[in-house]
């Protein structure tokens, strides 16, 4: 079954080149290593944050995080409450 896979992904046997979009994902991807928005992501998929549709975006990751942390934790208070 690994010959199969790697046949597969490589795209050898059907008579064409691999895709290889399907390995450089599109959009904006925040480096945790460089500390930047990049495209192409330069870093390991657990490196990085993404993708996000521009890099305005990405550089504002942490503020997104927050808002969100702090929507869903009030949504926690309101539930506890109603208890």
């Amino acid at each position: 079954m690994f010959r199969w896979l790697q046949r597969t992904v490589s795209g050898r046997g059907r008579g064409r080149a691999a895709d290889s979009s399907a390995w450089n994902p599109t959009g904006w991807w925040w480096c945790l290593d460089h500390g930047r928005a990049e495209n192409p992501p330069d870093a390991p998929g657990h490196r990085r944050l993404g993708p996000y549709d521009s890099a305005e975006q990405a550089a504002h990751w942490r503020a997104r995080l927050d808002d969100r942390n702090e929507a869903w934790d009030e949504s926690d208070r309101r539930w506890a409450a109603g208890r």
